[in-house]
């Protein structure tokens, strides 16, 4: 009887053993296996390292999503690693949530003219593009639902793209000379002319359009009338380039150059002293979405040298308010995230979102 009973009890004992040994070898095998990845396939994998929370396959936007286009968001040039072709891709204002927009593909039949920025319809559809294809110069719309190139035109020069805020209208320059296209039936028409010596922007609300002269602006209203011209008074040598707009339409921000060192300035359309400046060209400066402020997207040094010999750098947000000088920072969110380049912000776009 006894025999029985340490019988039995080496038999449970034996088992347990076996479990044990084979509840520890499952996991590790599995662990092995999670840790293995395609370099081929990702060959962001060392960018990925650290980062678990980053997914390996690239995230795709996708036009409608409700959690995609719940806040506003840049749009930036870029590719990921070992690709030898830019696209065009979108994130939330602090670099998270990353999505390329179009395809790669796109841009081997479209060459886009590096200097003229692309411009989003305000729903997020249309994405209006200056290039070439088969060497010829062109103005073409990317349909972000259809996933497909639309012409508009043919013709060269800087485009300077406006949409109407119904999104049914984009009004450019090709030539030379200002049209409108039609987004719905397509149909292309002549506008009034309005000269400009760098760029035209179109107010919110559609009716009027500011034109940067030489060395200040005019106010014209939608047919072209001019109402108002404003005068900086700057020296005839100085030049006026990297214009932009405040989303809401109340400020002017450009650099001027051709004098010792370039200046970054901005100013209040409606009372246009230039008031604020500081040295330097205002390279990776975007108006906010919220009145008053502006985004920087700098990299900042480190004061102490690494191990190697370099100053380290990350790459940083610096939330400025026009109007106090007060300043905040943050560090760029997924920064390297597939690869990619530094985040350089052609447009913050989805500003309806702000709104609601």
């Amino acid at each position: 009887m006894t025999f029985l009973k340490n019988h039995s009890a080496l038999c449970v004992l034996y088992v347990c053993f076996s479990l044990l040994l084979s509840g520890c070898s499952e996991p590790s095998s599995q662990g092995s296996e999670q840790a293995e990845v395609d370099v081929a396939k990702y060959p962001w994998a060392k960018e990925h390292k650290n980062h678990p929370e980053w997914p390996m396959e690239i995230r795709e936007e996708v036009y409608g999503d409700a959690d995609t286009f719940s806040t506003p968001r840049l749009m930036f040039w870029n590719k990921y690693k070992y690709s030898e072709v830019r696209t065009l891709w979108s994130s939330r204002l602090d670099g998270s949530d990353r999505r390329r927009i179009i395809p790669e593909e796109i841009f081997t039949q479209l060459e886009p003219a590096g200097l003229h920025p692309p411009s989003r319809s305000p729903d997020n559809r249309y994405i209006a593009i200056s290039g070439y294809i088969n060497d010829r110069a062109t103005r073409q719309l990317y349909d972000t639902k259809e996933k497909k190139l639309i012409t508009m035109s043919g013709g060269g020069g800087y485009p300077w793209f406006n949409w109407t805020s119904d999104s049914k209208n984009v009004i450019f320059y090709s030539d030379g000379k200002n049209f409108n296209y039609h987004v719905p039936t397509g149909e292309l028409t002549p506008r009034p002319q309005i000269h400009h010596s760098g760029a035209a922007f179109l107010f919110p609300g559609d009716k009027e359009f500011l034109a940067v002269k030489h060395d200040g602006f005019w106010i014209h209203k939608f047919n072209g009338e001019v109402v108002r011209k404003v005068n900086f008074g700057f020296p005839r040598e100085w030049e006026m380039k990297n214009h932009r707009i405040s989303p809401d339409g109340k400020y002017l921000a450009f650099m001027t150059h051709a004098r010792p060192k370039a200046h970054f300035h901005w100013v209040n359309i409606a009372n246009p002293e230039v008031k604020h400046s500081e040295i330097g060209e205002g390279n990776g400066v975007i108006f906010s979405p919220e009145e008053d402020y502006q985004l920087e997207f700098v990299a900042k040094f480190s004061k102490e040298r690494s191990k190697n010999g370099f100053y380290p750098s990350k790459r940083i947000i610096r939330t400025k308010n026009i109007v106090t000088g007060e300043q905040a920072e943050a560090i760029v969110k997924e920064n390297g995230i597939w690869g990619l380049d530094t985040l350089g912000p052609i447009a913050v776009t989805n500003l309806a979102v702000q709104g609601r």
